[in-house]
Formats: structure tokens, sequence, C-alpha cells
């Protein structure tokens, strides 16, 4: 019995008393609804992508962001992880950016590296690209993200943490010259374009460079001493270290590398150097035959390699 309800099909109507019959405008009403569910989600989807370029371009690329606190202050490091299509725990790569280089190129340079069997990392250290600052020319905050990078690597599943290699860029190379003197971690070291004995360079630094650091701290022998890294090296050293620099770097003088290179030597460690006659401090790809060798050889091969 009919109590004026209505069949189902009585009742989908549109509310102008649409003139299709009620079955096929369930139908319709049906495909409009999917129609907004599929553009709401192509919608999101873009909007994510617009938000961050780099994962969008990237299959094998994933956020490695995080926080570190100094006393009260916070800073927020960027960062991205390029993962290996190789399964199990492989050799991984910290990649520590204080240069002028962009985030995009060091996770381009990544999928080349990731494809040796390698996960690859790439961070800014504090006052580089999107990360906070200020960089307090490579201060406390810069060791402390390098040191809090290094923790996540180690602690993934998919990553060796016998077999991890740090890898500077600029002030990124101060920041990994400054963990190798106090986390024996890395297996391996590339310190690319930095300057390593403070309290020598400052004398010597072009007018253009005493004012960025100038804008970043006051040097006081007593700053320049802390973020020196030869002045911190420790008595032995049981690393390989590769020492990258461009011979016309106008900007940090090669002789910092060559003296970083000896004070390393005389310590035991195992020393590899590759200076660029007509490059300046952005050495580019330049570098990456000599990168490839020493990674192959004292980082995902299981045997040393004979320094030279």
């Amino acid at each position: 019995m009919n109590h004026g309800l209505g069949t189902m099909a009585d009742r989908c109507v549109t509310a102008d008393s649409d003139p299709l019959p009620p079955p096929r405008a369930c139908v319709l009403r049906s495909l409009i609804a999917l129609a907004l569910v599929a553009a709401l989600s192509a919608t999101l989807s873009a909007c994510r992508f617009a938000r961050d370029p780099i994962l969008s371009r990237y299959n094998n690329v994933q956020s490695f962001n995080y926080d570190i606190a100094l006393g009260p202050k916070q800073f927020h490091i960027e960062g991205y992880l390029t993962r290996s299509s190789d399964q199990g725990r492989l050799p991984s790569l910290l990649v520590l950016n204080g240069s002028d280089e962009k985030m995009e190129q060091c996770v381009s340079m990544s999928e080349r590296f990731s494809a040796m069997g390698m996960q690859v990392a790439c961070v800014d250290i504090p006052g580089f690209g999107k990360s906070s600052g200020p960089s307090r020319f490579v201060g406390p905050p810069s060791v402390v993200a390098a040191r809090h990078g290094l923790d996540l690597l180690a602690a993934r599943s998919d990553v060796d943490p016998n077999r991890i290699a740090v890898w500077g860029l600029g002030n990124g190379a101060v920041a990994a010259g400054l963990l190798m003197d106090s986390d024996p971690r890395p297996r391996a070291l590339i310190l690319q374009s930095g300057a390593y004995d403070m309290v020598h360079f400052w004398p010597e630094a072009p007018l253009r460079t005493k004012l960025a650091i100038l804008r970043e701290v006051w040097p006081s022998r007593r700053a320049l001493q802390a973020r020196s890294v030869i002045e911190h090296l420790p008595p032995r050293l049981q690393v390989s270290v590769l020492i990258l620099h461009g011979e016309s770097d106008r900007r940090i003088p090669v002789k910092q590398a060559a003296r970083l290179a000896d004070e390393l030597r005389a310590r035991g460690a195992k020393v590899w150097t590759c200076y660029f006659p007509t490059s300046s401090d952005n050495l580019g790809k330049r570098v990456e035959p000599e990168l490839r060798t020493f990674l192959r050889d004292n980082l995902i091969a299981s045997n040393d390699a004979t320094p030279s």
C-alpha cells in the first residue's frame, strides 16, 4: 500500500521538477557527483604539485624535512631524499648545501648517484635555500643540522649505518668538516670549496667575503676558532676524504684546501685531492667523475682504495 510517499524513483527529482523520467534523473545526478569528486581530486593533486614542484618531477624522491632546536631557537631544515631502486640496506650520501646551488640541482644530481645503488639526501643548512636562518657563518645550528640529518639517515631501515658519506659544498663543507671532527660515523667525506682554517683565512679573505661574514657574525678570534675545522681535528682519523677546490676561486684560496689535506694526512686519514685549474667556487658537474670513483671505491665497494 502506498501511503503517498511514492517509490524511490518517484522521490528522485530535481527541485524544479526535472522533466526527465525519474530513473534517468538519478543516473544523471550520480554522474555529476562522480565528475565533481574527480575534479576535486585532480585540483588537490595539482595544488600539491604546485606547492612542491620537485616532488612532482621525480617519482623516487620524498621529503626529508626536519626541525632542530638550539636553546630556545627553532630551525626548520628543508631536504629531499632520493631513493635507489635497489633493495636492502644500502650505502647513503648526505649532501650539505651551503652554497648558491639550488635544491633542484642537488636533487637532479641525486638521481644519477642513486642509480649507483645509494640513498641520497640533500639538505640546505640553516640560512640557505628554504631552511630557516640565520646562518651565523656556519655556527652551531649548521653542525646540529648536519648531525641530525646523519641521525635520520642512519635510523632508516633501507640504509646501512656503517656506510654513510657526507658531502659538503661551500659553507656546507665547513659544517661537514666540523662534523668529521666530532662524529666518527661518516665513513667517507667530500669537502668542496670550503674554508677550513678560519683564523688564517680572515686576514686574507677578499673584501666581499669579509662583508658577508660580518653580516652574520663578529669575527673575533674565538668565533673564528670555533668555526675552524683544522682547530678541532682529533689526533687520529680513520676516514676517507676527497677534497675538491677550484684553483681560480677568488672567494676562498685553494691553499685552504691544501693545508687541510696536509693536516688530515698527518693524522692518518686517507686523502684524495682534486684541484680544478680554471674553476672558481662553482664547480658544478665537473666534480662528478672524481666523486663517482671516490664513492664507488670508498663507500659502495667493500675493499679499501689507495689514496692519491
